[in-house]
């Protein structure tokens, strides 16, 4: 419905053809014309970027990327650094769930070794060094057949994370487990929080 401001002026809205708007605080009217397919290839593709990725973030953001995004952005949120960071693949406009990129920095990442599902969870392993013994690992493991995400944390040393099955579907063909690091910084001191580039596996 259009609204019409005979004090102002104003058209706001539809009104048969045409279509009352305003620019920089001026108001025109212009021809309404119907917008172009809203689902283009290239559109659908870039969705399903966003679709994970922002599943993924959202789901880690308490309790990953809020305490643990290091060096803390400026002027954004943790979440839309996370998303910064995927630029690449959003440019690409393909989702590889390989790809995802959770951190980045420069604290030691040495990979999964194994990501293996039994007994209702999904067992990460990896190696304990390099790194230092302060280190905190973090698994995530995500299930692109419904966006749900289960996440486990523990220190670096004990070498692997078992991440519970709740919420995630048994179906290994869609589970994809992540694994980063990082490093508080000291209490009192001026040192800087570190984390580490993400690996990836499939679950098997």
């Amino acid at each position: 419905m259009a609204t019409l401001n005979f004090i102002k002026g104003t058209v706001r809205g539809k009104i048969g053809q045409f279509v009352g708007s305003s620019w920089k605080g001026r108001s025109y009217i212009k021809t309404f014309t119907k917008p172009g397919n809203p689902r283009t290839a290239d559109q659908v593709a870039v969705r399903s970027v966003f679709f994970n990725t922002s599943q993924i973030a959202k789901a880690i953001y308490e309790k990953v990327l809020k305490p643990y995004t290091f060096p803390k952005p400026k002027q954004i949120t943790a979440y839309n650094r996370m998303i910064q960071i995927n630029k690449a693949m959003f440019e690409s406009k393909v989702w590889k769930p390989e790809s995802l990129k959770i951190f980045e920095g420069p604290l030691a990442n040495p990979g999964i070794t194994t990501a293996v599902l039994a007994d209702n969870k999904i067992k990460v392993s990896f190696s304990p060094t390099p790194g230092h013994e302060q280190d905190r690992a973090i698994a995530i493991v995500y299930d692109s057949s419904n966006g749900a995400v289960s996440i486990m944390q523990g220190p670096r040393v004990i070498g692997n994370l078992n991440v519970p099955l709740a919420g995630l579907s048994a179906e290994t063909n869609n589970l994809h487990a992540y694994l980063v690091f990082v490093l508080e910084p000291k209490p009192n001191t001026n040192e800087a929080g570190m984390c580490s580039e993400t690996a990836y596996a499939k679950v098997a």
